[in-house]
């Protein structure tokens, strides 16, 4: 049997205390657990965005150009941290503890903006995980509102982004059952299989059950009918039959569910997600670059505005 690494050794928590970040903080927790000595530490990050210069700018004398030589602006800060933020963060890491998660845990504070900052201590930090709460905003709201989310999943790279929502409900025994993977045959979805087969040998005692799923898109079926190629369901078993085998050689065959389906990949996967109650998704992204991911957006972004009751994992390469 093979045994495949953790892969969620280094986890980054953006937390400002809201019902989702609160869910996100129980999620990263059992992603700790599961880890046990293999995880390298556990971080906690709160980012102070323009929405609390906003609600302070007027204690600021605007014709001083530094904002950080003012001293009532300094104090009105330094207020802030003591009494809201730093609270807020060891309440956090109070909480992970509390939650059995005996990896090193540090908090950090950063200023700007906040999708930005994230990613980059991330990248400074080389976290490999990211477990971060969302709002459910619509496709268009979050990108005309600029959805911290949405910045996150436009500028992640070589790291799984976990998206919590506040409705996201597991059981605590088996948090990561039942598991979808969907598959589109290229490597970051096998990724997403590798990392998959990694979570439920963590969680083998619980006896997880996986869903292997692969959507053969209409616009494909329609113009591989019009060319006379009928191969596009002998592809997909292929694709299915390859990750298969990676949770075979993992010993997990008795847990494995397989589903060959048709139509919009984003809506099929959303409604398999509803109808089979999944607790996680767990994807790969395509290679969009940053520019093409925030405005044309790509499947699975697609599919994290679509569900809410599901976390969904993203794997970038």
């Amino acid at each position: 049997m093979m045994t495949h690494p953790y892969p969620f050794t280094r986890i980054l928590i953006p937390y400002a205390g809201s019902a989702s970040a609160q869910k996100a903080l129980e999620w990263a927790a059992h992603l700790a657990r599961a880890g046990g000595n293999a995880i390298e530490k556990v971080t906690l990050l709160r980012v102070i965005g323009g929405g609390y210069l906003a609600r302070h700018i007027q204690n600021v004398d605007l014709r001083v150009t530094r904002m950080d030589q003012v001293a009532a602006w300094r104090r009105v800060r330094q207020h802030h941290l003591d009494h809201e933020i730093l609270p807020l963060l060891e309440e956090g890491k109070r909480s992970l503890q509390e939650k059995g998660v005996e990896a090193p845990i540090e908090t950090r504070v950063a200023e700007g903006k906040i999708g930005e900052k994230i990613i980059g201590l991330a990248v400074e930090e080389g976290h490999n995980t990211i477990v971060i709460g969302r709002r459910g905003l619509s496709p268009v709201k979050g990108l005309l509102l600029g959805s911290v989310t949405r910045q996150v999943l436009s500028l992640a790279r070589e790291m799984t982004v976990f998206a919590v929502g506040e409705e996201v409900a597991f059981n605590p025994a088996s948090p990561i059952s039942p598991l979808l993977l969907p598959l589109d045959g290229s490597e970051p979805s096998l990724a997403a299989v590798r990392q998959g087969a990694a979570l439920a040998q963590s969680f083998r005692d619980s006896n997880p059950q996986l869903t292997l799923l692969h959507v053969i898109d209409f616009a494909l079926l329609d113009t591989a009918y019009a060319d006379g190629n009928t191969l596009l369901g002998e592809e997909g078993e292929k694709i299915l039959a390859t990750s298969r085998r990676l949770l075979e050689e993992a010993g997990l065959q008795d847990m494995v569910a397989e589903k060959l389906l048709a139509g919009h990949p984003s809506r099929v996967i959303a409604g398999e997600a509803a109808e089979g109650h999944y607790t996680l998704i767990l994807m790969g992204a395509r290679g969009l670059s940053t520019l093409k991911r925030l405005f044309l957006g790509s499947v699975s972004s697609e599919v994290l505005h679509q569900v809410s009751r599901s976390i969904v994992g993203i794997i970038y390469l």
